[in-house]
């Protein structure tokens, strides 16, 4: 696994960490802190494939849904239930609430596809009101965003944002690698887990 930015810094709102510049950072997943508060998980954004090889063969469609379902999955089997919204529920939300929600599947998050944000960076204006949209149906008040899946060689990367939808800036940023081939989406999703609860 590859952390693309620094955890000490990423861990809490850059306005938290102002308060206190000596705030330790807790032992453990970067992300535990944030289990048993509401986190609504967006819809994964983006799909990168490599110019040859085996990713040419993917069906954006049907791989994107793998994703949301198998994040959801590992983190129920986790103990998490529905103390979280998944992608599921901000995509049923959204279609009920079609005036009031965005599109949780065109958030505006392209801008992060070539170079990841950094902890306490404030969110675009229309991006912060896409996320914000989706989270209060959630009753959330962070966004944990999926931002891209990229086909890298032999292997996928997947960047992830969780995102303060109240202070509007981004809490915290990373990439995880894991090897291609038929249970990649299983290992990225029980990666996506590490972060949050213990294996």
């Amino acid at each position: 696994m590859r952390l693309a930015l620094p955890l000490a810094a990423l861990l809490f709102p850059a306005s938290l960490l102002a308060q206190d510049p000596k705030t330790a950072v807790p032992a453990g997943p970067p992300l535990a802190p944030f289990a048993s508060m509401r986190v609504a998980i967006v819809p994964i954004q983006l799909w990168r494939p490599d110019s040859i090889g085996w990713s040419r063969e993917i069906n954006w469609g049907r791989t994107r849904l793998a994703v949301d379902s198998a994040l959801q999955a590992v983190l129920e089997e986790r103990g998490m239930g529905r103390k979280w919204a998944y992608a599921s529920d901000a995509v049923r939300s959204a279609r009920r609430n079609p005036t009031y929600a965005s599109d949780p599947y065109s958030l505006g998050v392209g801008r992060w596809r070539n170079t990841p944000p950094e902890g306490g960076e404030v969110l675009p204006g229309a991006l912060a009101d896409n996320l914000r949209s989706v989270t209060a149906l959630g009753d959330a008040r962070f966004a944990l965003i999926p931002v891209e899946l990229r086909a890298q060689g032999d292997a996928v990367v997947l960047r992830l944002i969780l995102a303060d939808t109240r202070t509007r800036q981004i809490v915290w940023a990373g990439d995880l690698l894991s090897p291609a081939g038929a249970k990649m989406l299983e290992e990225l999703a029980t990666r996506v887990a590490n972060l949050i609860i213990e294996p």
